[in-house]
């Protein structure tokens, strides 16, 4: 079967959002280390500043590290997409329900923006996306796709 062109687009979207959240990551890693080395050598920060500064840069690095984690996520699901495999569909429906489930959260705690709506409303539509029959059939091949020519050859 033909890849549908929604699947197109949003595999070429994962891509390049993945490739962008994984860049920024391995940044805010960099960074992070850089401030937590910095925090160690005297004089190089105010003394009342060496404790923030250390916790900061490790606090950058491991976010940036579950930001790599995603971004990878992102990008593995990008493939399964573009090459229309079963494992790709479900990456991209727990990708889009994570998403939803963290602005869900953040709109609990008053701390949405306008980005943050826009986000949750571009990922609820691809979660619909994904839940159309056509896009299901492309992903998971229809088992009914076989019976009229079972039938035929009976016959």
């Amino acid at each position: 079967m033909q890849r549908p062109s929604g699947i197109t687009v949003l595999a070429i979207l994962y891509f390049v959002s993945g490739g962008l959240s994984l860049a920024m990551s391995c940044f805010a890693m960099m960074v992070g280390s850089w401030l937590a080395v910095k925090a160690d050598q005297p004089g190089y920060f105010p003394a009342l500043m060496v404790p923030a500064s250390a916790f900061r840069g490790q606090l950058a690095f491991w976010l940036g590290l579950i930001g790599t984690v995603a971004a990878l996520f992102k990008l593995v699901a990008a493939v399964g997409l573009w090459t229309l495999q079963p494992w790709g569909w479900r990456l991209a429906l727990f990708s889009g329900v994570l998403k939803l489930v963290t602005h869900v959260v953040a709109v609990n705690r008053r701390a949405i923006t306008p980005a943050g709506v826009v986000s949750a409303l571009v990922n609820g539509a691809i979660l619909v996306y994904l839940s159309m029959p056509h896009v299901q059939r492309a992903l998971w091949g229809d088992p009914d796709d076989t019976r009229p020519d079972d039938e035929a050859v009976a016959a």
